[in-house]
C-alpha cells in the first residue's frame, strides 16, 4: 500500500530550488533525504558535489552507509565539523592574517570557554584551539564561520563553486547562529538548501535551539514547502493521541476503532504501579520506560525488578556529556564501543576516523585489542590508549586527553554501562527521554507528573515521548491531582480537535483507569 502522502514524496524528490520539509515522527525523513541525495547525485553532471549535515556522528554515519557508493566525494558530517573543515580551517587566515595559517583544533569543552567574540579569536591565535561561549545559547563557531564567509572572497567563491546543494537534517535543533549562517549561504551565495525538521520534536531549547528559524522557512518566499504525514512506525491510535496535542498536526486526527492502545492509570504507590505494569505489559515485545532523569530511571527499574520484571537501567554515558566535546573525544567514545558494544569491530572504529584511508585496519585492530586486554591495570590501559591516540595523530598527551582516558576507563570497568552501549539488545529498558530520541519501541511507559504543559517546551518533550511507541502507550499518574492535571491537558487537546469539526471524545483517544 502506498503512503497517503505518496504524491508529496514524489514531488520532494524532484523539486528544484530551496526545499523545506516538515516531517513528523516515523515519516521516514532520513530515507527521504538519502533518496533525494541519490537522485541529485545521479542528475549532477558538473564537477560540484553536495554536503549532508547532521547533528551527530551517528546520524552522519547512517546517511553515509545508506548512500553507499552514491556518496562519492560529498561531505557527510556534523554541523560543527562542516564549518570547521570547510570554512574556519582553510580561510580564517584570509581575514585575520597569517598568524592564523595554522592547524586549528576544535575543542568545545568547558575548559575552553569565552565570554565574547574577540576573546575567542584571540584564544585561537594563542592556543590554536576552537572554543565556545559560556552562554550556551550563543555559537562561536558559527558566528566565526559567518564572519569569515562574509569577509573572504576566497571562501565565498569556494563554497559557491563546490556545492550544488546542501542538505540539513534536524533543523529544528539549530540555534540562531546556525540559522543565520545557513541563510547567508542560501540568500547571498545562492546555494540551494534541502532542509528537514520537525518543530514538534524541538527538545533542546535549553542549549539554544531556535525552532522559529525552521518554522519561519515556511513563510519564506524562496522556499518550496512540503509536509510529510504518513507515519510508517506507529499505529493509528498512537498517531491520533500524539497529534491532537500539537496545533500543526491536529488536523490529521482520524476516527478509528479505539482498542485501549493508550491508557492513563492512577496508582497509589510504586508497588501498585509496578504490578499494573506487569499486568499491562506484553513480554513478547520491546518496552521502554521514559523518565526525565537518570535517578528516576534507576529507581523505577529497581522497583520493576522487585516485581519480577527484567527491566534494564540505561544510564547516560559520561563520555557523551556535552562538556566532554573536543577534537578527539570520538576516540574515547569509539574505544568504549569497541570494548562494550556487541558486534562493534575495528571496521566500525575506522568509519569514525575523519580520514580513514590514512590508517591500516590491521594496526587499528592490534591496538584496540591490546587496549581491551589491558583493562585489568589502569596505568597499562592508559598507556595503551595514549599509543592509539598517538597513532591517530595526537602525539602529545594533554590534560584533556588524560581526563578523557581516565573517564573512559571508569566507563569500561563499570558493568552498568554495558546496557548503555547495547540498548538494541535489551527488551525492557528504563532510561531518559533524551536518550530515546531516534529509537523505536513497541510499548512505552511515561509518568504524567513530568508533563505540566504550563512549563516551557514541555509539550515538545511530551510529543517526543508519546510518539515513540509503535503499538501501546501507558501513562502513570501518581495521585488524583496529577491525574486531573493531565486530564486537563487531554481535555484541551480534545476540545481543540473538536473545534476543527471532528466528532471526538476523550474515550476515543485514551482509557482512564481509577
Amino acid at each position: 500500500m502506498l503512503p497517503i502522502d505518496n504524491d508529496i514524496r514524489e514531488k520532494v524528490l524532484t523539486q528544484e530550488g530551496n526545499v523545506v520539509i516538515s516531517a513528523s515522527a516515523g515519516t521516514g525523513k532520513t530515507y527521504t533525504t538519502v533518496m533525494r541525495i541519490k537522485r541529485d547525485s545521479k542528475e549532477n553532471k558538473t564537477f560540484q558535489t553536495f554536503a549532508a549535515i547532521t547533528f551527530t556522528r551517528k546520524a552522519a554515519k547512517e546517511i553515509s552507509n545508506r548512500l553507499g557508493p552514491n556518496r562519492g566525494d560529498g561531505f557527510v558530517g556534523t554541523n560543527d565539523n562542516f564549518v570547521w573543515s570547510e570554512i574556519i580551517q582553510p580561510f580564517m587566515y584570509d581575514i585575520y592574517g597569517t598568524d592564523f595559517k595554522k592547524d586549528i583544533k576544535p575543542d568545545f569543552s568547558n575548559e575552553n570557554q569565552i565570554s565574547d567574540f574577540n576573546e575567542g579569536v584571540a584564544k585561537i591565535q594563542n592556543t590554536q584551539f576552537m572554543c565556545k561561549y559560556n552562554d550556551n545559547k550563543k555559537n562561536f563557531a558559527f558566528q566565526l564561520a559567518l564572519e569569515i564567509v562574509k569577509n573572504s572572497h576566497s571562501a565565498r567563491r569556494f563554497m559557491k563553486a563546490k556545492y550544488y546543494r546542501i542538505y540539513i537534517d534536524e533543523y529544528q535543533d539549530s540555534d540562531i547562529d546556525m540559522h543565520k549562517f545557513f541563510m547567508y549561504l542560501c540568500d547571498v551565495l545562492e546555494i540551494p538548501l534541502f532542509i528537514v525538521g520537525d518543530a514538534k520534536q524541538s527538545i533542546y531549547g535549553w542549549r539554544g535551539a531556535y525552532s522559529r528559524g525552521f518554522t519561519g522557512l515556511f513563510e519564506k518566499e524562496r522556499f518550496t514547502r512540503f509536509v510529510l504525514r504518513h507515519n510508517f512506525r506507529s499505529n493509528k491510535a498512537i498517531q491520533n493521541y500524539s497529534n491532537i496535542f500539537m496545533d500543526s498536526v491536529r488536523e490529521y486526527y482520524r476516527p478509528i476503532d479505539f482498542n485501549n492502545e493508550v491508557i492513563l492509570y492512577k496508582y497509589t504507590d510504586k508497588d501498585d504501579a509496578s504490578y499494573y505494569i506487569k499486568e499491562w505489559l506484553n513480554l513478547d515485545e520491546k518496552c521502554a520506560m521514559l523518565n526525565f532523569s537518570n535517578d528516576d530511571a534507576k529507581s523505577w527499574c529497581e522497583r520493576l525488578n522487585a516485581t519480577g520484571l527484567d527491566f534494564v537501567y540505561i544510564p547516560s554515558s559520561p563520555l557523551d556529556y556535552a562538556t566532554m566535546e573536543s577534537e578527539h573525544i570520538w576516540i574515547a567514545r569509539s574505544i568504549a564501543n569497541f570494548i562494550l558494544k556487541h558486534r562493534y569491530s575495528e571496521y566500525d572504529f575506522r568509519d569514525e576516523i575523519p580520514i580513514p584511508d590514512d590508517f591500516k585496519v590491521f594496526m587499528l585492530k592490534t591496538k584496540l585489542n591490546i587496549i581491551k586486554d589491558s583493562i585489568e591495570e589502569n596505568e597499562v590501559f592508559y598507556g595503551c590508549c595514549y599509543s592509539l591516540y598517538n597513532y591517530l595523530g595526537y602525539d602529545i598527551v594533554t590534560e584533556k586527553i588524560e581526563y578523557e582516558v581516565e573517564l573512559l576507563y571508569d566507563v569500561v570497568i563499570d558493568e552498568k554501562y554495558v546496557a548503555t552501549y547495547n540498548q538494541d539488545r535489551c527488551k525492557l529498558t528504563s532510561g531518559t527521554i533524551h536518550s530515546s530520541k531516534g529509537l523505536e519501541f513497541n510499548q512505552v511507559i511515561i509518568n504524567a507528573v513530568n508533563y505540566d504543559f504550563e512549563r516551557p517546551d514541555i509539550k515538545f518533550l511530551h510529543y517526543v515521548a508519546v510518539s515513540r511507541p509503535e503499538e501501546r502507550l501507558l501513562i502513570l499518574a501518581k495521585n488524583e491531582y496529577i491525574k486531573k492535571r493531565y486530564l486537563g491537558h487531554i481535555n484541551h487537546a480534545v476540545l481543540s480537535t473538536s473545534s476543527l469539526g471532528f466528532d471526538i471524545e476523550i474515550e476515543n483517544v485514551i482509557k482512564v483507569i481509577k
